[in-house]
């Protein structure tokens, strides 16, 4: 290609003025949307290591458009604008957004490489490493996230009891989704975490549409994981040094017991944490970005003949081809 596509970060409805502003690792907490996390966070990353991107609540004429599936519709209200656009569509925790000619997956379980591709998310802004003078011992267990994503059992006398009793604190940092409020939590503070804990609920369409983020972030940090069987850090996991896969409290209570009685093993993961989480820093993905939107996909656009096909036509065209092969819309 001659010249660089134009890429324009799509997010409506948001004061981007105030918001090109800030600094993900400062400002954190502004970053708690999906549609934030995703796309003003990516923009931010890649305006900041001096790549040629825009942030536009208007959608442009031409070039790439890189949106989140909540914000489909509106892109869909300002289609007459996309006269010439190739559009970029994060799926993250949502259904397909029929709307989009390619899409950023948050792990692999639908990739393809061809119109779906997996980026992992970015890792928690701001975050603040276990202090290392803790060594391996275990006092502290912390699960950090949304409360409707911690299973139930984690809640009763069976995991909190055996905690109290082998004299661990148990922290829940975590609160209801409260959409574009500000969530007053302190998930990037690790400094006092000696274990990060992850379970979710029984739902099985949750298994197949979340990132790894929370094993990314016990990497990062320096605290050893214990989570529950999901593809997303199954994708990852090589050996049992990336994290203790457990299912259940009576699991969870072994791995416990286990990592108390070998602080080896400890120190294993945590050194392991060390050299698995250089890959998925913000450093590290960045330039993952950049091949994606700035080769991969501008390569495609330039063979396809797709932006020219209305969109109720291509979006009828997918929903229908979905349809007929029985693929789930997650």
């Amino acid at each position: 290609m001659s010249r660089p596509m134009r890429c324009t970060f799509f997010l409506a409805g948001e004061d981007l003025e105030a918001l090109s502003r800030i600094d993900p690792g400062r400002d954190w907490r502004e970053l708690q949307t999906g549609e934030r996390a995703w796309i003003l966070q990516t923009y931010l990353r890649l305006r900041d290591a001096g790549h040629p991107v825009e942030l536009s609540g208007t959608a442009p004429e031409d070039g790439l458009v890189v949106f989140h599936a909540k914000q489909a519709k509106e892109l869909y209200r300002q289609r007459s604008r996309l006269r010439d656009a190739f559009l970029v569509g994060v799926r993250a925790d949502n259904r397909e957004p029929l709307l989009a000619d390619v899409e950023i997956l948050q792990n692999g379980f639908f990739a393809d490489g061809r119109r779906r591709f997996f980026l992992p998310h970015w890792p928690q802004p701001g975050l603040v490493p276990r202090d290392p003078e803790r060594g391996a011992r275990i006092e502290r267990i912390a699960y950090k996230g949304f409360a409707a994503n911690l299973h139930a059992d984690f809640r009763t006398p069976a995991w909190t009891g055996f905690l109290a009793a082998e004299g661990i604190e148990w922290v829940v940092d975590a609160v209801a989704f409260a959409g574009r409020n500000r969530l007053e939590l302190e998930w990037p503070d690790f400094r006092t975490v000696d274990l990060a804990v992850a379970v979710r609920p029984d739902e099985r369409k949750q298994r197949h549409s979340k990132p790894a983020t929370k094993l990314v972030n016990a990497w990062l940090a320096g605290a050893p994981a214990l989570l529950g069987p999901e593809l997303a850090f199954r994708e990852l996991r090589r050996t049992e040094l990336d994290y203790l896969e457990v299912a259940s409290v009576a699991e969870a209570r072994e791995a416990v017991l286990r990592l108390r009685r070998d602080p080896g093993l400890y120190q294993a993961m945590v050194e392991n944490g060390r050299e698995r989480g250089a890959g998925y820093t913000p450093e590290a993905l960045v330039p993952r970005w950049a091949e994606l939107l700035f080769a991969t996909i501008p390569a495609l656009a330039e063979r396809r003949s797709l932006r020219r096909v209305p969109f109720a036509l291509k979006m009828a065209g997918r929903w229908l081809a979905r349809t007929a092969s029985l693929r789930p819309a997650r």
